[in-house]
């Protein structure tokens, strides 16, 4: 008799968080969603001009002009996709620089005891400050505009990069085959490298997303206020500032940029919870 053998299922990868983040349904979805809304602001400049001016001031919808027009008689679609590139813009750069210089201050104050006080007294003032808070501070400190509007995303999600570096490099020290390393003379830096930078990095992912998701909220709310980026410079904030005033009139004009940021946040947001979800396992 020839003895049967049981075939061995061979266990499935283990994927990082983000492309695993990317396979379930949420995760999909999220990325389809802030995908649409990125294409769409990529392709305004093949639509009009968003600075011209015509004679057809809060115009309907028409060949000419799908979404309509402004008071001023600029077209409202080219608006809302040049709004689009200017948020994305601005968060784009304020957010890596706040996860870089939040981590970076994390990380430090978790290696030094001193510093580590300072730095959390820091963060602590900064999580005191509501974002439009902060923002209305800065913007009567200096003039309102994408710089103010970036400080204030900056100094928003700094206690956010920093805790979460800090906790992550505190979580990783006390491992037991760190505290091995550290016995047996290993250097400081190659433990820092091979041990605790990589996990700092998944964290530091992960919170990503959810600081874009803040960041897109923060520059639609102080430009709804007045307080972020000023006319004429397209801005979806902006456009559901001025088109509030004339909600009965054009519905269209307040309610395109509203939808817009509703999809970008909404995308960032379930983009966020999948990859928590998947790094958490």
């Amino acid at each position: 008799m020839t003895a049967t053998t049981t075939p061995v299922r061979r266990p499935r990868p283990v994927l990082p968080p983000l492309p695993a983040a990317l396979r379930t349904r949420r995760g999909r979805t999220g990325a389809l969603l802030v995908l649409l809304v990125v294409l769409l602001g990529l392709l305004g400049p093949l639509a009009a001009d968003p600075y011209r001016q015509g004679p057809a001031a809060l115009a309907g919808p028409s060949a000419a002009h799908l979404l309509g027009t402004d008071e001023v008689g600029r077209d409202l679609l080219a608006r809302a996709l040049a709004g689009i590139r200017t948020d994305l813009l601005v968060c784009l750069l304020a957010v890596p620089a706040a996860a870089v210089l939040g981590t970076a201050l994390g990380l430090l104050g978790g290696l030094n005891r001193l510093l580590g006080e300072a730095v959390q007294r820091l963060f602590d003032l900064l999580l005191g400050l509501h974002g439009l808070l902060l923002g209305l501070t800065l913007a009567l400190l200096v003039r309102p505009g994408p710089g103010s509007v970036a400080a204030t995303i900056v100094l928003g999600a700094l206690p956010s990069f920093g805790r979460q570096a800090r906790a992550a490099l505190l979580a990783q020290l006390a491992r037991d085959h760190v505290v091995a390393a550290r016995v047996l003379g290993v250097p400081r830096g190659r433990i820092l490298r091979r041990h605790v930078l990589p996990n700092v990095v998944d964290a530091t992912t992960a919170l990503l997303a959810v600081a874009m998701a803040h960041a897109v909220k923060i520059e639609g709310g102080l430009s709804v206020l007045g307080l972020g980026i000023q006319p004429p410079a397209p801005s979806l904030g902006t456009m559901i500032n001025t088109g509030s005033k004339y909600l009965f009139l054009h519905p269209g004009y307040a309610l395109t940029p509203v939808v817009l940021l509703g999809l970008l946040v909404f995308g960032l947001t379930l983009l966020a919870d999948s990859f928590n979800r998947e790094r958490l396992r």
